[in-house]
């Protein structure tokens, strides 16, 4: 039996840098690989235009019936964030930067702020010495301001963007995210841990990437939740994007609210976790997550590990283990089962305690 040709190039194509206003320092650029129209000879393995894709011997796994031991560690990870409120976007990232390979973390930020989370992301990165880690401004969807400032730091009123520079924004982020995506050499995880915003945005100009997109998305609940009349909260902010997404994508993952919302997770002032953080030897990026965690105590009595389980499971560690169910999305984003909804892998059993102790070991290793 003859061999199959090996498929790719002997060299990338030029890379073209484009400039694209990244949080905190304008003058910063995305490197992005030009797009080439698929062809059957070329790098990019997912082909839309010609039927099914050539899969790369290794994928990331989506075998939601057998625990992984390891992470998966190839291949390209886009984390959605609506970070700068509570600490578990802010934990998340920290993970991330730590487990993530060079090269291969891209952060987007959900339910902006005038670009302050943004800016806060790319504080994060560049203390943790991922600098390299580009961060795209996402859309202000102009609710509720949830922004957890410093002190003296003024929170932006919402401007109502004209039509022309609603597109024009919308358009720029769009066409990095899908150049990034075209140009990945195979698959590609997108970690939702904020509202679908962004991921809708994108799956309604180039659906055709839905295929390579394996989404794990923070959000959704069946059974539990503290208020049955509405959606969970990431669904909820924009409940049109979280259907349209969810509709789109052939078999999302989702890491449910009534799994996420366990008490075994919820950071208080007494976990090791905060002692870490506040100790002498703690790096400097370590004390401003300290800080950042008694600023939400002083309102809040808890912050829940929502996004670090997302993320935990989006990476291939064993933490949460998924069921199949089919889906119906309810016009407000709530869901419901349904012998004729969509097919969907949901949560259904956690190991809490293999997890925090999982999550307290990576944050605080320096």
């Amino acid at each position: 039996m003859s061999e199959t040709p090996d498929r790719r190039p002997t060299a990338w194509p030029v890379a073209t840098a484009i400039r694209f206003p990244l949080a905190g320092d304008p003058r910063r650029t995305v490197t992005i690989r030009p797009y080439v129209p698929p062809q059957p000879s070329q790098h990019n393995l997912f082909h839309p235009d010609e039927g099914e894709p050539n899969m790369p011997d290794h994928v990331p796994s989506t075998d939601l019936w057998t625990a992984q031991p390891q992470p998966e560690t190839g291949g390209l990870v886009m984390l959605s964030t609506d970070i700068a409120y509570d600490p578990d976007d802010f934990v998340a990232l920290v993970l991330a930067a730590h487990l993530v390979p060079p090269s291969q973390l891209v952060v987007v930020t959900a339910d902006e702020v005038g670009g302050l989370r943004a800016q806060f992301a790319r504080r994060v990165l560049d203390w943790l010495d991922r600098g390299e880690v580009p961060v795209i401004e996402g859309i202000d969807l102009g609710g509720k301001r949830r922004f957890l400032p410093d002190p003296g730091q003024q929170i932006p009123a919402y401007r109502r963007p004209t039509p022309e520079e609603r597109e024009n924004r919308h358009h720029a982020m769009i066409d990095v995210l899908t150049d990034m995506i075209a140009s990945a050499d195979g698959p590609v995880r997108w970690v939702g841990c904020g509202p679908m915003t962004e991921l809708a945005a994108v799956l309604t100009a180039a659906p055709e990437y839905a295929e390579q997109l394996i989404v794990t998305q923070m959000g959704g609940w069946l059974d539990h939740y503290r208020d049955l009349e509405r959606a969970s909260h990431n669904f909820h902010t924009d409940m049109s994007s979280a259907g349209l997404a969810l509709r789109i994508l052939p078999r999302p993952r989702l890491v449910m609210s009534e799994h996420t919302n366990h008490p075994a997770i919820r950071v208080t002032e007494n976990w090791t976790l905060i002692d870490a953080l506040n100790a002498d030897s703690a790096p400097e990026w370590a004390r401003w997550l300290s800080t950042h965690f008694h600023r939400w105590f002083a309102v809040k009595d808890g912050s829940w590990m929502h996004d670090p389980l997302t993320l935990s499971a989006a990476l291939g560690y064993p933490f949460v283990k998924f069921t199949s169910e089919r889906i119906r999305i309810g016009h407000d984003a709530r869901l419901y089962r349904n012998p004729y909804g969509r097919p969907m892998h949901v949560s259904a059993e956690v190991d809490y305690e293999a997890f925090r102790d999982w999550m307290q070991s990576v944050v605080t290793y320096w």
